[in-house]
């Protein structure tokens, strides 16, 4: 509004609206931020000016009133870290069946080798690789979702919406580790749905109410989710969002595939949760389409998302 300069001068120009695109001009006024905070909800003057040129004893056309005039910062990612804030990542993986089979070169889930990345590889490292720095023990949290699981006994378990994709726990440690877990997991699930995230919010919005934070311990996770369609649970998700809102966590959603199919995603991406004497409210999910972004803006795009959200939750 006013380029950072609180005293710069702004005019505001008053209309009223027409329905033919002629909207009736009704004047305007001068002034700057720093009135308006100053002189919050006092009238300003609108003037015509060729009424002021012309009519005699012409005082004002009406009055407008800015009430309610405050500022509100945003600061950046860089601010929250390096204000002491440790940044805590999850991912979780979609292995439904739409992805198409991991052995056939068409699929999301292809492992190409020589250096190549498929898209769920691309968005791990994107992410990843620029919270692994503020992040100080890199043991990561990796869920896998909507397959069936190979258990140690060689039997198949019914569909799974939350489950580790690490045979060995649910934690592994480095970005390095996360791709590693994933590869190693192709060849123990068998591809199925539906595609549920209420499970996953839950389990990860439990992880960050263990984090105890406080204005001295500052913590905060993101939970990373690819899938490459539809939400089969919405209602359930939307309730999983709204109390996982009250925890240090925000949602990023990187959506691989085809963009026509990422109509609930998008839906997710508008909720914003209200908490009594908070006029702005958190906007906990951020989706993010893959082939729109692509990795070299994925990660950047992602935690705008972070530093918008980790304010409102500082409540305390």
């Amino acid at each position: 509004l006013c380029n950072g300069d609180r005293m710069r001068p702004l005019k505001i120009e008053v209309f009223d609206f027409e329905k033919s695109g002629k909207h009736h001009f009704m004047g305007q006024t001068e002034t700057s931020v720093d009135s308006m905070i100053r002189n919050n909800g006092v009238a300003m003057f609108l003037l015509e000016p060729e009424l002021v040129k012309s009519k005699k004893g012409y005082t004002n056309s009406g009055t407008l009133c800015a009430s309610n005039v405050m500022l509100e910062s945003h600061p950046t990612f860089t601010d929250f870290v390096t204000g002491g804030c440790e940044i805590s990542l999850m991912v979780a993986i979609d292995f439904t069946a739409s992805n198409g089979s991991p052995s056939d070169p068409s699929s999301l889930h292809f492992i190409q080798g020589g250096g190549a990345y498929n898209p769920y590889q691309q968005a791990i490292l994107a992410v990843g690789n620029v919270l692994e720095t503020y992040d100080t023990d890199k043991q990561y949290p990796v869920y896998g979702f909507g397959a069936k699981v190979m258990q140690p006994n060689g039997e198949v378990s019914m569909v799974q919406h939350c489950f580790p994709v690490y045979g060995g726990g649910l934690e592994v440690r480095g970005v390095d580790g996360i791709l590693k877990a994933y590869h190693d997991c192709l060849s123990h699930v068998t591809l199925s749905g539906p595609t549920l995230l209420a499970p996953l919010i839950t389990s990860a919005a439990n992880i960050a109410a263990g984090y105890n934070t406080s204005q001295g311990k500052q913590k905060y996770g993101v939970l990373l989710i690819i899938t490459d369609g539809e939400i089969n649970d919405m209602e359930a998700t939307k309730q999983a969002l709204l109390q996982a809102a009250q925890q240090p966590l925000s949602v990023i959603i990187v959506g691989v595939g085809h963009s026509e199919e990422f109509s609930t995603e998008k839906q997710l991406d508008r909720v914003r949760v209200w908490f009594p004497n908070d006029p702005f409210g958190r906007d906990i999910v951020q989706f993010i389409e893959y082939e729109k972004v692509r990795p070299h803006s994925l990660a950047a795009a992602g935690l705008a998302q972070v530093s918008l959200s980790i304010k409102p939750n500082r409540r305390g």
